[in-house]
């Protein structure tokens, strides 16, 4: 009894998935292209009516005689859904549908002292929108909570590298909402976006670089791939260069991050500014370090700056590294660049001259920049949501639909 009941579970997510990514088809449509028999569909679709998570639409056009197809539809407003976004310098709170549409979003700054403050804040908005909307907690599925950094998944945890306190934050969100609870790592979530609204990406390495840090993820076999500990893909924090200093987070000598970090390269930048020694630099800051960003950094790269010139080859060399050897141990199909740094022709310039000079073979063209857009990022945390509850855990979750 329970294997069939699986059976109906996986067949009902298979036929959410094809409609997800084919929309207005028909029962015809659908079975001969998953091919599930007339009647299994049928049944499939009128329990799906019955919970109202799909629509029927217009009688499709036909040249056929006989019985008119309608139009069959995911009900993406049936239930909306809540992300958490969070950085060291900002809360960023999310509401989409099921699709996933951004709805709402609203950055707050984040405490980084007080974890309770922060999420009375977080509830603030939370609960000033379902009221300001007229909605209750039976109007939404489930919350997603993308954090930066070291994350316990199973445990409910965040902020262990960036919060002087570690939060524990499903048990918070737990004792006020009474909902399904998703808590993924910043970049493991972004690769779960990725595959999910570009889904011929099913085999691939995501990188991140950006002026929060650098990160990885691990998608194969149209996967996530991590452990107990949520550490798979940590490329920011593998030795790079042992004669440097110890990380003070992954507590390793000379790891990525600690080197190439936006932070790291501020510093260095810093510790000798000044108009004679840095004067592209000096021009560009109006003579004020305070005023420095990231595109700055790039137009006094661009206008000539000997000090940025060596501090960014050497990032992108290092970066080449990191990627060439991350390929070689996890053998995917593709490396997706996603990020601030990545997103300037001249640092991808750089880092095509040096992926070259260290790999002869043709290993550029298995190279692409993630599509991804800002919203669809902002996006990420509900889309976790979304994958675990129908397209993932069905079985676990559709008695709350």
């Amino acid at each position: 009894m329970k294997q069939l009941e699986k059976l109906k579970i996986n067949n009902i997510m298979s036929v959410l998935e094809f409609m997800r990514l084919n929309e207005n088809c028909s029962k015809k449509f659908i079975s001969s292209s998953t091919g599930l028999s007339s009647t299994l569909l049928t049944n499939i679709c009128n329990h799906l009516k019955e919970k109202n998570l799909i629509i029927e639409g217009d009688v499709l056009a036909s040249n056929r005689a006989g019985r008119k197809e309608i139009a069959l539809n995911i009900n993406y407003s049936l239930k909306k859904i809540i992300g958490i976004n969070i950085s060291s310098e900002y809360c960023e709170i999310v509401i989409s549908d099921l699709k996933p549409s951004l709805l709402f979003s609203k950055r707050i700054p984040t405490n980084l002292k007080d974890g309770d403050k922060l999420m009375e804040s977080i509830f603030s908005i939370i609960f000033s929108y379902m009221e300001n909307n007229s909605l209750s907690v039976n109007d939404f599925a489930g919350i997603g909570v993308s954090s930066k950094g070291t994350t316990d998944v199973e445990k409910g945890i965040i902020g262990e590298d960036f919060l002087e306190k570690k939060l524990e934050i499903k048990e918070h969100i737990k004792e006020k909402i009474n909902l399904p609870v998703f808590i993924e790592n910043d970049v493991k979530s972004l690769s779960v976006a990725q595959n999910f609204f570009f889904p011929e990406y099913d085999d691939f390495f995501l990188i991140k670089y950006t002026i929060h840090g650098i990160g990885g993820a691990l998608f194969k076999d149209g996967t996530l791939y991590t452990n107990k500990e949520n550490i798979v893909g940590r490329i920011g924090h593998i030795i790079i260069d042992p004669k440097e200093d110890y990380c003070p987070v992954c507590k390793r000598k000379g790891c990525l991050e600690s080197i190439i970090s936006i932070n790291r390269i501020k510093k260095e930048l810093e510790k000798n500014f000044n108009k004679k020694d840095s004067p592209v630099l000096a021009e560009e800051l109006n003579n004020s370090f305070g005023s420095f960003n990231i595109n700055k950094l790039f137009s006094a790269f661009e206008k000539g700056s000997i000090q940025v010139n060596n501090i960014l080859r050497k990032s992108a060399s290092l970066m080449a590294q990191s990627i060439i050897n991350t390929y070689a141990l996890t053998g995917s199909s593709n490396i997706v660049l996603y990020g601030d740094f990545f997103s300037y022709k001249s640092y991808m310039f750089l880092l095509e001259q040096y992926i070259k000079e260290y790999q002869l073979t043709e290993f550029w063209d298995k190279i692409t920049l993630s599509k991804l857009s800002p919203e669809q990022e902002t996006l990420a945390s509900c889309v976790v949501v979304i994958k675990k509850i129908f397209y993932e855990e069905l079985n676990k979750y559709f008695h709350l639909i």
